[in-house]
């Protein structure tokens, strides 16, 4: 039975990416913060017949990402490992306070960099293993009003790339995604605007996609015609897009 870990799959995008892979015969691991939210989706999980199993990990916290390293090495090997867990930080960035936004790159950035040392280190991955990271359209387009939520997806998304370049040869693969908005509690929490809420992208669709993705072990995925025309004008148009994110984003928040 292959076996596939999550980040940040008590809920939204993670939940769904669970359900997915479950309905396929894979065995979950969740790698969550949030207990009570981490137990209904196992039991959830456990009522269709998926074997799931919870380690119960703080991403910002080194000490705690250990610990869930070491509970890793006790479970199976890795066919997928999708990094999906985020947080952000939103408003003016001298307005923000500090701790939060290093809470972001913690979560974002270091967490998957220091988990996907520690798996190709200690060798947790199987044969032609996939890696999933979970980039953002920000980076395309900026995110004004989330400086550094934009600043670590960007981040993951060119350390994606260069694990891709440099595993190759080894038969590892490497998923790059791009997601827009997505009908999520995180989106609502940090969104100026959620009146248009019917309009983003439900996570049990972007789940659909990146199953898909990983079957067929494509490196890019931005999912939805509008998402992805929507990156086309940032990379041809970057002005452009960022006045129309400031508009829609930033003022709103200020």
């Amino acid at each position: 039975m292959k076996h596939v870990v999550i980040t940040g799959a008590a809920d939204g995008i993670g939940r769904a990416l669970a359900f997915r892979f479950g309905q396929a015969g894979y065995t979950i691991t969740n790698l969550d913060v949030d207990v009570a939210r981490a137990a209904e989706t196992t039991q959830a999980l456990a009522a269709r017949g998926v074997e799931a199993y919870f380690i119960q990990t703080d991403l910002s916290d080194a000490a705690s990402r250990a610990v869930a390293m070491q509970a890793l090495a006790q479970r199976p090997l890795v066919d997928v490992f999708i990094h999906n867990a985020g947080i952000s930080a939103a408003g003016k960035f001298e307005a923000l306070a500090l701790a939060p936004q290093l809470k972001v790159v913690d979560v974002n950035l270091l967490a998957p960099l220091e988990l996907t040392r520690a798996l190709l280190a200690d060798e947790r991955l199987a044969p032609a293993a996939s890696l999933v990271f979970i980039a953002s359209l920000s980076v395309y387009a900026g995110y004004p009003g989330a400086a550094v939520y934009g600043a670590s997806k960007d981040g993951i998304a060119a350390y994606a790339r260069s694990l891709r370049a440099a595993f190759k040869p080894q038969g590892i693969h490497v998923l790059t995604v791009y997601p827009g908005p997505t009908r999520t509690a995180h989106a609502r929490r940090y969104s100026p605007d959620n009146s248009r809420e019917h309009r983003r992208m439900a996570p049990e669709e972007l789940a659909e996609l990146i199953f898909t993705s990983v079957q067929r072990r494509k490196t890019q995925l931005i999912p939805g015609a509008g998402n992805a025309l929507f990156a086309l004008l940032g990379k041809l148009f970057p002005a452009l897009t960022e006045q129309l994110l400031k508009k829609t984003l930033f003022n709103k928040m200020t």
